[in-house]
């Protein structure tokens, strides 16, 4: 019998047997998965990544990092990205990460932002002109770093840090580099983002 002799008798209440085998059936628990609305993927970087460009740099005198410098703004996320925009303030990073994980960069890895000042590390002066300048907002001497913003610094610096083959000896703080100076980042919350660092380096680079 084909199909439409088939559909014909059942539908006039006399059908004859069971349907033709080119007839397929599908109870409701082996349907395609293709019948169950698609999730959504993600097309967009999990956290909101706004480009800017600070105008204190040294214009002109472009640099290859050799290590990355960790800092904290001591002042909330807002203010410390219109500081650093502002030519009067003469500071500026290269990247600033906000507590909820936003993220504004301010300059390119090449190009000498005015981030760390008198310094000096590994027996090199003016880590200015041979480092990434990576803030987080506030006070880590008030405050413990959150997974969210680390996470959101470490999208930030680990494609850096493959581009420039820089290995996690080569991460420090501000408080190292200007001893006696600079108090950032607090040393407990330097040690946890390198931990958490170095567990995504490990696996990502």
């Amino acid at each position: 019998m084909n199909i439409f002799s088939w559909l014909n008798r059942l539908f006039s209440g006399s059908p004859d047997g069971p349907p033709p085998t080119s007839l397929k059936l599908l109870s409701p628990s082996k349907a395609s998965s293709t019948d169950a609305p698609s999730k959504p993927r993600a097309t967009s970087p999990k956290h909101r990544e706004k480009l800017l460009n600070t105008p204190n740099v040294s214009k002109g005198r472009s640099i290859v990092p050799k290590a990355i410098v960790l800092h904290h703004t001591s002042g909330n996320y807002n203010g410390s990205v219109a500081w650093c925009l502002d030519p009067i303030s003469k500071v500026s990073y290269h990247c600033i990460v906000a507590t909820d994980g936003r993220r504004s960069v301010l300059a390119d890895p090449d190009e000498r932002t005015w981030h760390a000042g008198v310094s000096s590390w590994r027996g090199r002066k003016d880590l200015n002109s041979w480092s990434v300048g990576a803030a987080f907002e506030g006070d880590t001497n008030r405050r413990q770093l959150n997974e969210t913003e680390m996470e959101s610094m470490a999208d930030y610096l680990l494609p850096i840090m493959k581009r420039y083959n820089l290995a996690l000896r080569d991460v420090t703080d501000h408080r190292t580099v200007s001893p006696g100076r600079k108090d950032d980042l607090a040393m407990s919350e330097f040690a946890r983002f390198k931990d958490y660092l170095g567990q995504r380096y490990t696996a990502e680079v």
